[in-house]
């Protein structure tokens, strides 16, 4: 079934709001528990997606039945527009209170084709999609699990732009979470991070958090990565002189 285009009015109207106020004016806010399904994958793409709040992780199911998280997704970003009109992953609240803000995708696109503003925030998404999972494939490139871990934190915590913040970060994923994106078991993640806290680079003061202790350190584990991004580049040199919380699910 076709759609009629944005009339005159409803494109004039729109190009007077700021681009996020004319996204948020075709919005229906949907809330998520910890692992309740966004959408499938092969599920048509009749929306696109904002997270607000919380987090969401991307999926994909392996011939074997296996789940592998190839992303998380945090507040602002925007995901579900794809090229083939199906999604190809799957994607679920990795948290519980995740808000969604859902719009229409026709309705995008429309607008995306007339306000060169809303079609510069999708090209910016994409951009940030590609570097995301560029950088995970560069992650698990290093040969060794303390390499991964350390890289982790570093690019989340450039993500999560708290380079100067001594405030306690919250990490909404669990530390099974963790291990399927980096591909390794979760014992392996709980031995890296003992490990890290005995030699002083990380404190862990409880079984929710993680004090960074030495970021020089953080990032000299995993010096294989300081050309695997500009995000990781600048959150190992813009934080290597400070101190930093972060907490995540277990």
């Amino acid at each position: 079934m076709e759609t009629a285009p944005i009339g005159p009015a409803i494109r004039a109207w729109h190009r007077m709001l700021p681009v996020q106020t004319a996204f948020e004016a075709l919005a229906t806010h949907v809330r998520f528990e910890h692992g309740d399904s966004i959408y499938q994958s092969a599920s048509s793409e009749d929306f696109c997606y904002r997270v607000l709040s919380g987090a969401v992780r991307k999926c994909a199911v392996t011939s074997g039945g296996h789940r592998r998280i190839v992303d998380f997704l945090l507040p602002h970003d925007l995901f579900g527009l794809g090229e083939d009109r199906r999604h190809r992953f799957a994607l679920e609240a990795s948290v519980n209170d995740t808000t969604i803000a859902r719009y229409p995708r026709s309705f995008i696109e429309r607008l995306a084709d007339s306000d060169p503003r809303v079609a510069r925030q999708i090209r910016e998404a994409a951009c940030a999609s590609i570097d995301r999972l560029e950088g995970r494939m560069l992650i698990l490139g290093l040969g060794r699990a303390r390499e991964r871990v350390c890289a982790f934190l570093l690019d989340l915590a450039g993500r999560l732009d708290h380079r100067r913040s001594e405030a306690e970060i919250c990490l909404p994923m669990s530390r099974y979470d963790i291990a399927d994106y980096l591909a390794m078991a979760v014992e392996t993640v709980s031995r890296v991070l003992t490990q890290l806290r005995l030699e002083g680079v990380i404190y862990l003061s409880s079984q929710r958090s993680v004090r960074i202790c030495d970021w020089d350190a953080l990032q000299w584990n995993c010096a294989a990565t300081r050309s695997v991004s500009p995000r990781l580049r600048a959150s190992g040199s813009c934080i290597a002189a400070s101190r930093g919380t972060m907490a995540y699910s277990a």
